[in-house]
């Protein structure tokens, strides 16, 4: 079990005024040397991991999932095992490896010790944890701020995305996965890395974070309505059974669409397309429950 913890906190994450010092008070009384670091701007974040991994034996990212995209690459580059401490709106990394949505119980993970290694994806070099996204999911992205995620948490993505449906519109794109080739008109592209996104909606009902593998999927509706009839499938990742679902699998994926489109990483915009998407093998050691022989 790692001695001294270095706790990197967004103080911007939603629950992190009401959850974070309960996590960390929990950490303390298990005996952990904590450095518990607050920086005013979430963007000092990687480089102060950067200047003061070396001093710790593991690092705690208390935030959400922005937090984890923002901090990735100077994960990998520390090398030091991860702890999650979910403070954020979705939490879907947490969600995925079964860390609990409770940051004291997520403390109570990190105690136990137990530890896997996890894929990491990257779109023209940016990580990306859960999914990176095209169409809708920008715009949902796009729209939610502090106040709304404080308020509604969770389901400030639903409230979102209704908004955002009414003004949905299709784009054309070639989609490469592999040795597989697809020319789509479409509402949204999802190239997963993780299993959930967008608040605890599955990419596919079999996807894994540590499978060396991208799951891709295109919704090819053709209205809104049919679109809002998708919606249940999506959330429980049986969308890929459906005619009006493109979907691919693979380990290099390329996206080319008319003109360039923003792309969603983890919940914040950051790349466009055209887009070079991989996978970093075990990239990352992160605290988890142990999983079921």
């Amino acid at each position: 079990m790692p001695n001294r913890l270095l706790i990197v906190a967004n103080p911007g994450a939603s629950r992190a005024d009401v959850a974070l010092g309960p996590a960390v008070g929990t950490l303390a009384a298990a005996g952990f040397d904590l450095d518990l670091r607050q920086p005013d701007d979430a963007n000092d974040i990687p480089a102060l991991i950067e200047r003061e991994a070396a001093s710790c034996d593991a690092i705690v990212v208390a935030g959400g999932d922005g937090t984890v995209n923002a901090a990735a690459d100077a994960l990998i580059h520390a090398g030091k095992p991860v702890g999650l401490l979910p403070v954020g709106t979705a939490n879907d990394l947490s969600l995925t490896l079964g860390i609990p949505a409770d940051p004291q119980a997520a403390a109570d993970v990190i105690i136990a010790g137990h530890s896997r290694d996890i894929d990491v994806g990257r779109v023209n070099a940016k990580p990306f944890l859960n999914v990176a996204s095209i169409g809708l999911s920008v715009d949902i992205a796009r729209r939610q701020d502090t106040g709304r995620k404080q308020q509604w948490r969770a389901f400030s993505y639903l409230l979102t995305t209704i908004e955002v449906l009414g003004e949905a519109n299709r784009f054309r794109a070639e989609i490469e996965c592999d040795d597989e080739s697809v020319v789509v008109d479409t509402y949204q592209i999802a190239v997963g890395n993780g299993v959930f996104y967008g608040g605890g909606m599955r990419i596919a009902e079999d996807a894994a974070i540590d499978d060396g593998l991208l799951d891709v999927y295109a919704i090819k509706a053709a209205a809104i309505l049919e679109l809002l009839a998708l919606a249940p499938a999506l959330r429980a990742g049986r969308h890929l059974e459906r005619d009006d679902v493109v979907s691919l699998r693979g380990a290099r994926v390329r996206i080319a669409s008319t003109q360039p489109l923003p792309i969603n990483t983890d919940g914040e915009v950051t790349a466009k397309t055209p887009a070079e998407f991989s996978v970093d093998r075990s990239a990352l050691t992160i605290f988890s429950p142990a999983l079921d022989p």
